[in-house]
Parts: structure tokens; C-alpha cells; sequence
């Protein structure tokens, strides 16, 4: 590409001239160094006439002299500000020096002199597609305090047309990253956030959260549904994301910087005026919809690790600070820079906009101000065991949940904030484990009942009493797999969507009472990109995850719109369509089509669950006296366990995984136990767990003994109270497999259509030690630390046999056919799936939406907290 001449404003001498088009001879046909030597012999004799010094600024810029050719570029616009090739050779050196707003303006600037260059308008697309958009006049400051919120007591308002009213916030907390994609790649058109916040509306909520800065597609949409419903407005809490500081240093120069540049951006845009140039994982263009009329209030910050504040309160005396809109009279190092970045945001949009509104910064329990007996921090818990004989080393490996906090209340309006302050909490009912072993939670009653979450929620409203307690975040999962047990079932995980529908209600309900100023429930819709501990070792590469669906990661599996995978019309269903699952691939038939058994094995995949349908005879099966065994092996055909349990069968192919179902009610995954990931073994005598968690190496072995491990995994970890308390481990078998359809429980993993004649099971991939579908990836680890490893995957093989049970079990039938009580390596069919790189998948309502609309519909009300004393401490 080159630029398109215009006329020379002074006329060249012939040598002069030649040159010039000599030079571009070259630069057309790719010979740079030609071009420059001709455009520099050019130049040298005709300084004055533009187009030598264009030629030669491309021809620079080709070279990778991008400094010289940005020097000559500037020079010539300083001489001819009308000239289009000048300023598209700014635009394309500004895009390489990393200034992509000076290029988006060059190149607005080239086309507006230029509008036929095509290839300039496709560059200025890539970089932002609103780059044509006309800029709207920057906002005037008003003369008056602009404030549309505040806080009263406990409470929130909003100003109305008949003045101020309380307000309850009741809302949802928006992640937006679709499947495929990460959490930076933002939905960009502005239907698609009209159309959630249209569902949102349906759905009574009141308000919206966001993390970071979304598109500008989203506050035009924002402010599109407030303007044509104002009786139904959504209000706005809008949040300042940051990562963790270098060296957990809060004061470092640089990240600080960028810290408070991303809190003048928000209230920037918040207001309509903001220009944010594109960069690598933040949203970008221009900001020209204010919805600063309903926005509610800011969250900065994120929730702080306790050893990054531990770390930065560390040798700090305690302080002051006395600000324009926040004081703190005395208090440590991390409270005092939340109230000085708190601080900063205010003066920010008083002094630009002249306006206010409520803040907070992000909290959670780990870091609340109250004192929790039952959570030991790392050296009172080694003390505990060396006394109670379990060893000297404390053996936690998750965050000190106690160690140190952060208190709202110590930071106070000044007479110039009108606007006020509030305290805003993550909480869940299962995390820290203090939420459950607290005895005085535990005693706390609800007006639906005993309910821990509502004790926790009590005494932190009670601590709070001046100020209003936002619960930011809350709610449980739908998902198959659990990442920590609650005593309640109020677990993080392990829920079918309608369990998770019933939960989400009764905590709803029981921040309400309990005193909270509002809840923001987790959150708009299932994000795949999201890891949570009990799995992120196992998800390999973890960059992955956006591309399949982890129903065994709590994490992935929050949303009020669910992400499903697959095609909707064509995803087999537990007991729905049997012709979807008569379509899967044949991938083994039995001699005999009539024959008692098993007589065809189907197999297929999405980007959820590796699917198994086996054609049985269609009738009623006789489960108090048979049973169905499954064998699968995964990797390396010839290793494995070579023979399987109660039926006792032997086979050429070594299997990883045993699916026994022997009743309805009872149906397991089990693993060769040198291929179990999990160390699950808790001491029968003292509940104490071995501190491990992770098995390795992970591998398959070759085995004949018919030993196969239960998937069992430690959730909550044995732990000791600040008194000596001791609290035992906590597992659950995640090869339990549920029978059923899809219709009565999203968490069904098996289901028999004896009228059909039909097996039909969905195993999720990571029970089966796949760590990432989407590229074949297995698990097969034969390291002793460092990163786990893997392996490709091959072939599957699968083999199906029914079992007489009693004292003598006995085989009735087996897929593929027994030969002397045996299977052979050559009566295998290998079945294998393909990869991808764009998930499939479709999305739906769950159930929570119909929930919390009907529990939202009702005006809010609080009731008063009921607490039960706290048991005391030693």
C-alpha cells in the first residue's frame, strides 16, 4: 500500500522529480532500500514539495524507522495540516510507537480529508469500531452539587420527583464473558445488553453491578432502557478493577497511577465523556452515553488477599487522613489508603462534574473487622497439633481467614458528602469455614428457620449500625461438582438448578432480614473462562477453559442464564428425544440384533459431556437381581486394571474407569488407583485428613486384581479453633452418579428408558481425568511435583456386561462378546472425538429467574435482626 498522490505544492526540478518517482517505482515493488535512497535524493532537492517527504516517511516507516518517519510525518502536517497521506503516515506510526489514540485520531483525520481510503477505514475498524462516531461536546460542569443518591443511616435513597425515598438494591452482578471467549472480550453490540437488561427488568431487579468497564454499547443500552422506562430504571454500581500490586506493595508508584487513571476513566464515562483508547484486556472507544442520572454508587477495588494486607499494614504505624469527602481519624496502613483512593474518586467527579454520589470498596469476609474463634491462624493452628499429638506443622494451604481485616467504619463523611458512605461485603454461606463452625451463627434462627448465614449477616449489620451494609455478592452454584460442603446443603456446588433456585431465595430473603441495605446477586450468566481450586490443577492448559464446560467447577456454573454446550437442537437429553440419541455414532454391535444383552454401543461428545447410549432389550429391567457394568479405557489400550469387580470379567484391554450401576440409587465412577488424582483418606479415629489433597504420580498401571478407587475428594480440610476446637475434614464421592431425566434434575447423570430400550449416560470430562476436550488432553501425570502432566488422547474403548448379583455373581451378557469368560483386544471398536476452537453451545433461563422475580415483585422490607448470643471463647 502506498499513499495516493496529491499535487505538488511546490514544483520539483526533472532530477528531482525522477527521484520521486523512482522512489515509489521501488516502494510498489517492495524494494525499501531503493525506495529510501530515491526519496532521500528527492527530498534533498526538493525540500519544499510534500510528497517527497511523504514518500520518504512510508519508505522509513517500511524499514522499521519508525521514530524517523514519526519525526517526518509531524513535521510535514506542521507545514500542511490538509494533507491525508501525512496524516495516515501518523495514524500507522502512532499504531506502532503503542499511542492508539493519536492513530485513531491521524487516521479520523486522513479519512475526513480522504473518505475513499478503504484500507485506512478497515485499520481504523480494527482498532475501534466507533471511530467514525461523531464526538459529542464535552459536558458542561454544573453550577449546583449533582446528587441523585445517598446514604441515610442503614439505608440508601434516591432523589425523585417528589424528593428522596429509601431504596432497596436488588440486583445482579453482570459477567459478561461468553463461552470462547476470555473475560476481557466484551460483547460489543448494544441489542445483546438491551436484551439482558430488558430480562433483568422482567426478572423486578432494581440495579446492576459491574466490575470493570464494558464497552460502550452497554451504557448506551443502560441508558436507552432508563430513558424509555423510567418507572422501571436499572441503577448503576459501578466498580474500578484492579490486579494485586507489585511486591503487594499499595503504594507502588506505577500500579497506583494506573489504579487512579482506571477511577477517572469510570466517572469519565459514567458521565458521557470518555475517550479510552484501545489496549490488551480493557474495553475501549468512545463514552458518550451519561448515565451518571442512575448511577448508584461506586465499589473500587477487589477482594484483597489477606497476606498482600498483611504484608503492606506490616512495620506501618498507624495514621490519619484527613480528605475533601472522607476522613479516617486513626487507623492501619490498608485502611488509610482505602480511604485515600476513595477519597481521590470523589474529588474527581466534584471537581469535574460537580457531582456525588455513594462509595465503598470491595470487601469479604476473609478481611470483615469482626473476630471469629473458630478460624486459627496458621501459628495457632501448628500449636494446637503439637499439642494435641497431630504433628507440628500446620497444614494449611488456603488463606488466613482471620489473620488480619479491614473496617468500613473507621472512615467517616466529611460536612462536604452529602452523598455518604457504605460498607459492601462478598458474601457466601459456605466460605470461610468460620460461616459453619461459629457456634453462636449456628444457633441463629431466621424467621424461616436456623440459618448460620443469617447469624454471620446479624453481627456484621451490627457492627456496621451507622452505615448501610451492601452484600455485593452471594448465592450458589448449579453446578455437579462441589468445591466445599455446608451443613445446611447450602454448598459451593452440588445443586440442580432447581435447588439452586430454592437457596438463592432463602438467602435472599435472609439478607433482607437480617438488616443488609441491599444484595446483588452472583451473577447474569454462566462464564466458562472462571477456575476454582478444587479443579484448576486439573484444567490443563488452563488458558482453556473458555472453551469447554466444567460442570464439575462450582465457578463456571453461577449464572441466572445458563451456558449450555452443544447445539439445542441436537444435545442428547436424559430421558428426552430418544432419536437424538439413536444419532450418536455406532461405534460397536452385538452379532445378534435380537440377543438378551447389550446390542449396540453409541458414543459422542460435546463440549460438556462424553456421551454413552447402550441399546438394551426394551423392558423392564430386572435391577433387584442384575446390574450394568461399564468399562472405559481412556489411554494406552494394553495398561490398565485387566479385570473388573463382582462380575469378573478378564480382558486384553487394560480400563482406567468402572461405571457400576447397580441399582438406581446406586451407580458410581471408579478409577484404577493409580490413575486417582485425589488423596482422599481421613483418619477414622480423628477425623484428620493427610494434608495432601493431590495424588501423584497420576498414571495407568497394569493391574489384574479388580481394584478400582471410589472419586472421593476432601472439600473442607481438618482445622483447629482459636480455643483448640477441632473440626474434621470434610469429603464426597464425585463418582456418585445420579439416575433420572434432565426434566426432573439438571444434575442427572444416568437414565434407563426401559420402554425404548436404552442406557443413556453423560459423564463430564474432567471425571474421566480429561484436562482440557478441546484438545484431546489427558491427565497423565508422572512427575512428584511442579505442574501436572498430560498426554494426548488416543482411542477410547468401552465395554458393557451384565451381572447377576448374590453371593456368586455371575455374567449374563457382555458387549463386545465374551470369548472363555474374556474379553480380546480385537473384539474393540476405538472411538474417538474430535477437537475444536469455538465451543458450541446455546443458553436458557434457570429457574432462579422465576424465583427471585416473584421474591423481588414484593416491596422489601427489613425485619429486625434476630441473633443468638455467641458461644463464648476460651
Amino acid at each position: 500500500m502506498h499513499p495516493a498522490l496529491l499535487p505538488s505544492q511546490t514544483p520539483c526540478p526533472p532530477p528531482a522529480a525522477a527521484a520521486l518517482e523512482g522512489g515509489w517505482r521501488a516502494y510498489r515493488s517492495d524494494s525499501v532500500s531503493q525506495a529510501l535512497r530515491q526519496f532521500r535524493l528527492a527530498n534533498r532537492l526538493c525540500p519544499d514539495n510534500l510528497d517527497t517527504g511523504v514518500g520518504l516517511g512510508f519508505a522509513l516507516l517500511r524499514s522499521d524507522q519508525v521514530g524517523p518517519a514519526d519525526s517526518v510525518f509531524l513535521s510535514l502536517l506542521a507545514r500542511n495540516a490538509t494533507n491525508s497521506d501525512a496524516w495516515e503516515g501518523r495514524a500507522r506510526t502512532a499504531l506502532r510507537l503503542g499511542d492508539s489514540a493519536a492513530a485513531i485520531d491521524a487516521g479520523r483525520r486522513a479519512v475526513t480529508l480522504a473518505p475513499g481510503n478503504a484500507e485506512l477505514r478497515q485499520l481504523l475498524d480494527r482498532l475501534s469500531p466507533e471511530w467514525d462516531r461523531p464526538v459529542a461536546p464535552a459536558p458542561r460542569r454544573p453550577t449546583s452539587l449533582q446528587l441523585v443518591s445517598r446514604t441515610r443511616g442503614q439505608r440508601f435513597e434516591i432523589v425523585t420527583a417528589s424528593g428522596w425515598k429509601p431504596f432497596y438494591p436488588q440486583g445482579v452482578n453482570l459477567g459478561v464473558a461468553l463461552p470462547g471467549r476470555y473475560p476481557s472480550e466484551f460483547p460489543t453490540d448494544s441489542a445483546r445488553y438491551a436484551g439482558w437488561l430488558d430480562t433483568l427488568a422482567a426478572m423486578n431487579a432494581n440495579t446492576v453491578r459491574v466490575y470493570t468497564i464494558l464497552p460502550p454499547a452497554f451504557y448506551r443500552a443502560l441508558r436507552g432502557w432508563n430513558t424509555t422506562h423510567p418507572e422501571r430504571a436499572i441503577w448503576l454500581l459501578h466498580g474500578v478493577w484492579t490486579e494485586l500490586p507489585p511486591g503487594h506493595d499499595f503504594e507502588h508508584p506505577a500500579w497506583k497511577d494506573a489504579f487512579q487513571v482506571e477511577m477517572r476513566r469510570v466517572v469519565d464515562l459514567v458521565h458521557g465523556a470518555a475517550t479510552i483508547p484501545p489496549a490488551t484486556g480493557h474495553a475501549a472507544g468512545r463514552f458518550d452515553a451519561d448515565v451518571s442520572p442512575w448511577t448508584l454508587g461506586y465499589i473500587i477495588g477487589r477482594e484483597w488477599e489477606p497476606f498482600a494486607v498483611k504484608a503492606f499494614d506490616a512495620g506501618k504505624p498507624r495514621g490519619t487522613y484527613r480528605g475533601r469527602f472522607l476522613t479516617l481519624s486513626a487507623g492501619p496502613a490498608m485502611d488509610l489508603w482505602m480511604a485515600r483512593q476513595c477519597d481521590f474518586m470523589l474529588s474527581y467527579e466534584a471537581a469535574t462534574y460537580n457531582a456525588l454520589r455513594p462509595i465503598a470498596y470491595t470487601n469479604w469476609p476473609t478481611l470483615d473487622p469482626l473476630t471469629h474463634p473458630t478460624e486459627a491462624t496458621t501459628v495457632e493452628e501448628s500449636r494446637w497439633r503439637r499439642r494435641s499429638g497431630r504433628g507440628s506443622e500446620s497444614k494449611k494451604v488456603e488463606y488466613e481467614n482471620d489473620v488480619i481485616g479491614l473496617d468500613p467504619n473507621l472512615i467517616q463523611p466529611t460536612t462536604a458528602n452529602p452523598a455518604g458512605w457504605f460498607a459492601s461485603y462478598h458474601a457466601y454461606p459456605y466460605y470461610p469455614d468460620f460461616m459453619m463452625h461459629d457456634p453462636g451463627y449456628a444457633k441463629a434462627h431466621s424467621s424461616e428457620g436456623q440459618s448460620s448465614y443469617f447469624g454471620y449477616l446479624g453481627e456484621l449489620v451490627q457492627h456496621h449500625k451507622a452505615i448501610p451494609v451492601l452484600i455485593a455478592e452471594y448465592g450458589v452454584p448449579s453446578s455437579r461438582g462441589t468445591a466445599h460442603l455446608h451443613p445446611q446443603g447450602w454448598s459451593h456446588g452440588g445443586h440442580d438448578e432447581r435447588a439452586m433456585a430454592a437457596v438463592d431465595a432463602r438467602l435472599t430473603r435472609d439478607i433482607r432480614e437480617a438488616g443488609a441495605a441491599g444484595a446483588v446477586l452472583f451473577a447474569w450468566m454462566d462464564e466458562w473462562f472462571k477456575k476454582n481450586w478444587i479443579v484448576i490443577d486439573y484444567e490443563i492448559p488452563l488458558d482453556n477453559t473458555r472453551l469447554w464446560h466444567n460442570l464439575m467447577d462450582a465457578e463456571q456454573n453461577y449464572g441466572i442464564m445458563g451456558m449450555y454446550a452443544g447445539d439445542e437442537r441436537t444435545t442428547p437429553k436424559l430421558g428426552g428425544d430418544i432419536r437424538r440419541w439413536r444419532r450418536l455414532p455406532s461405534v460397536q454391535r452385538a452379532r445378534d440384533s435380537c440377543t438378551s444383552g447389550p446390542r449396540h454401543i453409541q458414543m459422542g461428545w460435546d463440549e460438556s459431556f462424553y456421551y454413552i447410549g447402550v441399546e438394551l432389550p426394551p423392558s423392564r429391567f430386572p435391577w433387584d437381581s442384575l446390574g450394568i457394568q461399564l468399562a472405559i479405557d481412556t489411554y494406552l489400550p494394553r495398561v490398565g486394571q485387566h479385570r473388573l469387580p463382582r462380575s469378573g470379567v478378564r480382558s486384553e484391554i487394560g480400563f482406567e474407569f468402572l461405571i457400576d450401576l447397580v441399582r438406581p440409587d446406586s451407580a458410581r465412577v471408579f478409577v484404577t488407583p493409580e490413575y486417582n488424582r485425589h488423596d482422599s483418606r481421613i483418619d477414622p479415629r480423628t477425623g484428620d485428613d493427610f494434608g495432601r489433597f493431590s495424588r501423584r504420580p497420576v498414571v495407568t498401571r497394569n493391574r489384574d486384581d479388580g481394584r478400582f478407587d471410589s472419586l472421593f475428594v476432601i472439600t473442607n480440610r481438618a482445622r483447629f479453633g482459636r480455643d483448640g476446637s477441632f473440626f474434621p475434614a470434610g469429603r464426597y464421592d464425585r463418582g456418585r452418579l445420579v439416575h433420572g431425566t434432565e426434566a426432573a434434575s439438571t444434575t442427572a447423570d444416568w437414565y434407563l428408558d426401559d420402554r425404548e430400550g436404552m442406557l443413556q449416560l453423560r459423564i463430564p470430562w474432567d471425571l474421566l481425568n480429561v484436562t482440557d476436550p478441546s484438545t484431546r488432553t489427558l491427565l497423565f501425570d508422572q512427575r512428584t511435583n511442579g505442574d501436572f502432566g498430560t498426554a494426548a488422547a488416543g482411542e477410547f474403548h468401552a465395554g458393557v456386561v451384565i451381572y447377576r448379583k448374590g453371593k456368586k455373581p455371575a455374567v449374563e451378557a457382555a458387549l463386545p462378546e465374551l470369548r472363555q469368560g474374556a474379553w480380546a483386544a480385537s473384539g474393540f471398536v476405538g472411538w474417538r472425538w474430535s477437537g475444536w476452537t469455538e465451543p458450541r453451545y446455546h443458553s436458557r433461563l434457570k429457574p432462579v429467574f422465576d424465583s427471585l422475580k416473584a421474591l423481588w415483585a414484593a416491596p422489601p422490607s427489613r425485619a429486625p435482626t434476630r441473633l443468638a448470643p455467641r458461644a463464648p471463647s476460651n
